[in-house]
C-alpha cells in the first residue's frame, strides 16, 4: 500500500532483496504505492454497481422502494412489494481517464508525455424480494460496492509505480424488513464481501526493469440497517447504513525469481445515505438523497511483507453527497428520468496523490426511462456521465536518483446499462 519509500527502501531491501541489481531494488520498494482499491476520483466507492437508482444519479435511491433492487438500496422498503420480484442489471462501465505529464524528472522522467489509463469492463447484479405476509419480507442481493480496472501500459511515466490493475468486490446480502406500523418499516441484513487484486508494476520497458505481479484475495463480514417511512400515499423517506468491511487481502508478489507472502489492506468505509420521494404533481415525481461516506477510517494504509508492516498517512476525509433527481410520467407505459449529482473529495493535496486514486470532487449527470413491458415485467434503462474532474499529482520519490511524478488527470466515466424487474 502507500508506504514511504525511505521506510521501504530500509525495511524491504534488509529483508528480501539486499541480492537484487540496484533499479529491480527501486521498483520493489515502491509497491507499497500501488496497492489498493484502484479507482478513479472520489476513492473507490461506486453506487452504480449497486444501488441502482442510476437514471436519477442516485436521487431518491432509499425512497423509491418500487422494485426488487430495494433489497440492496433499502431493504426496509421491501415491505412495499405485496408480491415476490426478481431484478437484474446488465451494465457496461466505459472510463475515459486521460494523464497529461507536467514536467516530472528523476526516476519518472522518461515517457509518454500523455496516457491514456481508461479501461472498459461489465457488470451486473442480481436481486430478490420475497413478501412473507403484509409486515414481513425477506430479500438477497448480490452485487458491488466497488472495484476498478486501470491500465496505464508501460510507457507511463510512473510506470514504476503501476501498470495495470483490477479489483473487484461482489457482495452477497440476505436482509429481513417488518413493518412495525402503517407509516414505518425497518430493515436488516448481512453482509459477507469477498474483494479479489490483481496488479501488475514495478516494470519499466524504458528502464529495462522486470514485471512484478501483485495478487490477493479476502472475505469480509458487515451489516445494513436501514429504515423507510411513508409519510402519506405521495411522500416518503428512506434511510440506509451500511457497515465498513476491513479487508486484509492475503497473497503474494511475485517475479520471476521470487514469490514472498504479502497481505495488502483496504477499507470499504461505512456509509450513510437518506432519500426523499415526493409526488408534486399527477406525472411529475421529485427525488432526493444526501449522504456521508466515512473516508476519514483511511488515515493509514499498510502493506505487509514477511511479517514486516509498515504505514503511511493517507490523511482521507469523509465525503458527503447531494443528489436532486425527477420523474416524469410521459404514458400510462413510459417515465422519463433524470438526475445530478455532487459528492466532495477525500483528499485534494497533489503531493498526497497517488497513480491508482487520483481522487476528486465528483459530479454525475443521468437521464434514463422505464418502460412497463406488461403486468409481469417492467424495464429501465439508463446512462450516466460521472464527471471526477481534473486532479493533479505531486508524488516524490527519494529512491534511487530520486523524483517528482508531476502530472494533471482529465477523468470521467461512462455507465449505461437496462435493469429488469419481473412480478410473480
Amino acid at each position: 500500500m502507500f508506504i514511504s519509500l525511505a521506510m521501504k527502501a530500509n525495511i524491504i531491501i534488509m529483508t528480501n532483496f539486499l541480492s537484487l541489481p540496484f533499479m529491480t531494488k527501486a521498483a520493489a520498494v515502491l509497491i507499497g504505492s500501488t496497492l489498493s482499491m484502484n479507482a478513479f476520483a472520489g476513492a473507490y466507492v461506486f453506487s452504480e454497481l449497486g444501488m441502482m437508482s442510476i437514471s436519477t444519479a442516485g436521487a431518491g435511491a432509499q425512497a423509491i422502494a418500487e422494485g426488487a433492487e430495494t433489497a440492496y438500496a433499502n431493504p426496509a422498503g421491501m415491505t412495499r412489494l405485496e408480491r415476490p420480484m426478481l431484478a437484474f442489471n446488465i451494465e457496461g462501465t466505459i472510463s475515459d481517464a486521460m494523464y497529461y505529464d507536467n514536467g516530472s524528472d528523476g526516476v519518472f522522467s522518461r515517457g509518454s508525455e500523455s496516457t491514456q489509463a481508461g479501461a472498459s469492463l461489465p457488470a451486473g447484479a442480481l436481486y430478490y424480494v420475497h413478501p412473507y405476509n403484509d409486515k414481513l419480507a425477506f430479500g438477497i442481493a448480490i452485487a458491488s460496492a466497488g472495484g476498478s480496472v486501470i491500465d496505464y501500459g508501460s510507457d507511463f511515466k510512473g510506470s514504476l509505480l503501476l501498470q495495470d490493475v483490477s479489483m473487484i468486490t461482489v457482495q452477497v446480502s440476505p436482509s429481513v424488513a417488518y413493518k412495525v406500523t402503517n407509516e414505518l418499516s425497518v430493515g436488516v441484513g448481512l453482509v459477507a464481501e469477498y474483494g479479489k487484486l490483481e496488479q501488475t508494476f514495478g516494470g519499466s520497458n524504458l528502464r529495462g526493469i522486470g514485471q512484478m505481479v501483485g495478487k490477493g484475495d479476502s472475505l469480509e463480514f458487515g451489516y445494513t440497517l436501514s429504515a423507510l417511512y411513508e409519510i402519506n400515499n405521495d411522500n416518503r423517506v428512506g434511510f440506509t447504513y451500511r457497515s465498513e468491511n476491513n479487508h486484509d487481502l492475503s497473497g503474494d508478489i511475485s517475479t520471476k525469481n521470487f514469490s514472498p507472502d504479502a497481505s495488502f489492506n483496504i477499507v470499504m468505509p461505512s456509509i450513510a445515505i437518506m432519500s426523499g420521494y415526493h409526488q408534486v404533481a399527477p406525472k411529475w415525481t421529485m427525488l432526493w438523497s444526501a449522504g456521508w461516506t466515512d473516508f476519514s477510517k483511511v488515515q493509514t494504509t499498510d502493506i505487509t511483507l514477511t511479517n514486516t508492516t509498515a504505514s503511511i498517512d493517507r490523511e482521507w476525509e469523509d465525503t458527503w453527497l447531494f443528489s436532486l433527481g425527477a420523474h416524469y410520467q410521459l404514458t400510462p407505459d413510459w417515465r422519463l428520468e433524470g438526475g445530478v449529482y455532487y459528492e466532495t473529495s477525500p483528499q485534494d493535496d497533489p503531493t498526497k496523490q497517488y497513480p491508482d486514486v487520483p481522487t476528486g470532487e465528483i459530479w454525475k449527470y443521468a437521464l434514463g426511462a422505464t418502460y412497463e413491458l406488461n403486468a409481469e415485467w417492467r424495464m429501465q434503462m439508463y446512462y450516466e456521465y460521472l464527471d471526477a474532474g481534473t486532479p493533479s499529482i505531486e508524488y516524490t520519490t527519494d529512491v534511487g536518483p530520486g523524483g517528482t511524478l508531476r502530472g494533471d488527470y482529465d477523468i470521467g466515466i461512462h455507465y449505461f446499462g437496462v435493469l429488469f424487474n419481473k412480478t410473480f
